[in-house]
């Protein structure tokens, strides 16, 4: 039986560096989240206020040095978590603990900070869509941060576009426009059978991708279809997923 020990409905102990990656990513969307926790692991959903983005995450046990506790949900505002990463530094361990009502304790060497939980009863809790694009690309991470670099300054608005033997980027503002062609030769992975192409708000695609800590991100995409962006988490011991409506080009 998975219990609590003491008066703690659950306690987690969490090296800084995956927490970190869990708040960034979070963060990217939403500024409370309900986690749900299992014996097996923790996992969130969440959505952007405007509905156009959603976020699932997965995180299994293996990631933590500790997890012990109960089955429960715990609204978190994700500010606060920042709070407690500002008091870490790389290479340290943060411990969680939640009394199961409405106090979370986070300890990080000698120093303890208490926060208020916020009710997980008032905090959105998407469906997810069953979403499947028709082609994928695996690439490297920064290759994809480069292309979104030389975009920002111009336009608000990318295209992803997979052709049989080639990841193409493109970025066009007024008078300027970007290019990033990856083929298929220097890409992990490319499945296409016939080319696609979508457009997307460059804000959203832009917060994705900057939060992802892993080499190697999937990029799922259709004809003007949602994205569907996969990553690891927690060294291979957690995974992610976004979704991103896309931008109908106006005729």
């Amino acid at each position: 039986m998975w219990r609590a020990a003491g008066r703690w409905m659950f306690k987690l102990r969490v090296k800084m560096e995956t927490l970190r990656e869990v708040v960034e990513v979070v963060s990217t969307l939403v500024t409370e989240v309900k986690l749900s926790i299992s014996k097996d692991g923790v996992e969130a959903k969440a959505v952007d206020p405007s509905h156009v983005a959603m976020l699932v995450l997965k995180l299994q046990k293996a990631v933590f040095e500790e997890f012990t506790g109960e089955p429960t949900e715990i609204g978190v505002d994700v500010e606060k978590l920042k709070e407690v990463l500002r008091l870490s530094k790389p290479g340290d361990i943060i411990d969680l603990q939640f009394d199961g009502k409405n106090r979370l304790v986070a300890s990080v060497g000698r120093v303890t900070r208490q926060m208020a939980v916020v009710d997980p009863a008032g905090i959105t809790d998407p469906k997810v869509p069953n979403v499947s694009p028709p082609a994928s690309v695996t690439v490297k991470t920064e290759d994809v941060r480069q292309g979104i670099r030389g975009s920002e300054s111009f336009t608000d608005h990318v295209t992803l576009a997979l052709e049989p033997d080639a990841f193409i980027m493109h970025s066009e503002g007024d008078t300027d426009r970007l290019d990033l062609r990856i083929p298929k030769d220097s890409l992990s992975r490319l499945e296409v059978k016939e080319s696609v192409k979508s457009m997307y708000p460059l804000d959203f695609f832009s917060g994705m991708v900057k939060s992802i800590v892993a080499d190697e991100t999937t990029l799922h995409v259709g004809n003007e279809y949602p994205l569907k962006i996969e990553f690891s988490m927690g060294a291979g011991r957690g995974e992610g997923r976004y979704l991103l409506a896309p931008r109908v080009e106006e005729d």
